[in-house]
């Protein structure tokens, strides 16, 4: 098990308040150099801490969908979490306990695309799932920038749960607008 002392804790906490901190202004918060912070920072990274440029969902006026599901066996499970972790509209996936065995989050820029990738392309709409159940929201309050993975190279032609966005009738129909992984995307990720 990793453990952080209480500098460690106050560096995590002075980079969550404001990722851009420098070393510099928190190495005089807590007296201590740079160097020295710079060190116990590579330390956590290496074990706890990541550092990534997460999006503000609601500037975005993102929704949610929060999807849980019963996936018949193992193996598929696996498979599954190994897909929608690939997922640019994924910004969470986790195993659960109880009547489902696996949760995910995933966002989407309107209410048709929403509709539209719970229906075509979250894990509900895939082999293997017995029953599934789906929450929609708004933008979360809490935390309010999300992990989106942003793909700057959109030259995919399937997308990564295997949906072709251009044979799609809803994507055709314009009642969504693509996977942000394929050429098809229209929309502003």
């Amino acid at each position: 098990m990793i453990s952080m002392d209480d500098v460690d804790k106050k560096i995590i906490s002075f980079l969550q308040e404001d990722g851009r901190t420098s070393l510099s202004e928190i190495g005089r918060k807590l007296g201590l150099s740079h160097v020295s912070v710079r060190k116990r920072l590579k330390n956590l990274c290496e074990s706890l801490v990541n550092v990534s440029a997460d999006l503000n969902a609601e500037q975005l006026d993102l929704r949610i969908a929060i999807v849980s599901a019963e996936v018949e066996t193992h193996e598929r499970l696996r498979e599954l979490i190994d897909i929608f972790s690939k997922c640019p509209r994924t910004v969470f996936v986790t195993t659960t306990t109880g009547a489902y065995n696996v949760m995910t989050i995933m966002v989407a820029e309107d209410a048709d695309t929403l509709n539209a990738i719970l229906e075509v392309c979250s894990i509900r709409a895939q082999k293997g799932i017995r029953r599934s159940e789906a929450v929609i929201g708004e933008a979360p309050v809490v935390p309010k920038y999300l992990p989106i993975k942003i793909v700057p190279n959109k030259e995919m032609e399937i997308a990564p749960c295997g949906v072709n966005c251009g044979k799609c009738l809803r994507y055709k129909n314009q009642k969504c607008l693509g996977c942000p992984a394929t050429k098809y995307y229209r929309g502003p990720l």
